[in-house]
């Protein structure tokens, strides 16, 4: 496990496409999609921090990000938490998500995460993710994303889409 100086920073992939595609660890490249090093207040190495940060929460302004990579409304972002999109209206940039609703953040950065690295680009895995699949009985990946078991299902086409294998 590579152990990172306390000046280790992650840049925001909305601020720094081009430096995300360099990225290479996986943890690394979640805490980019999230909005960098500096909004995730704590250092995500391994699966151990991933906990960690799942039951701290992680502040709502990394839904403002992610909903933006995944070009989507916030409505439609509230939608994939199942949470009222009042509910995040009504929260600061800086107020912590519930451990659930961060739980499902951590699970769609990861298939962002994969998509781009598997997909070449942000928008070519936009692109992907809006588009209606047969895999997927002609539903898009998007529709997927909230629940574990949907994102890991999109994961595995991503796999499969990596392995030459046409889903």
């Amino acid at each position: 496990m590579k152990n990172y100086s306390s000046k280790h920073t992650v840049q925001n992939i909305i601020n720094e496409p081009e430096v995300f595609y360099k990225i290479q660890n996986k943890y690394d490249r979640i805490t980019s999609v999230l909005g960098g090093s500096l909004v995730i207040s704590q250092p995500i190495h391994n699966e151990l921090d991933l906990i960690q940060v799942t039951r701290n929460g992680l502040p709502k302004s990394v839904l403002i990000t992610l909903s933006s990579i995944l070009s989507i409304s916030m409505e439609k972002m509230s939608n994939l938490l199942h949470i009222s999109h009042r509910t995040i209206q009504r929260k600061s940039n800086t107020e912590l998500l519930n451990i659930y609703s961060t739980e499902q953040v951590l699970e769609i950065a990861d298939v962002v995460s994969r998509g781009i690295d598997v997909l070449g680009s942000i928008d070519a895995f936009t692109k992907w993710l809006h588009s209606e699949l047969r895999a997927l009985n002609y539903k898009s990946p998007l529709d997927y994303l909230d629940t574990s078991f949907g994102a890991q299902l999109v994961k595995d086409l991503l796999g499969r889409l990596e392995h030459g294998v046409h889903s």
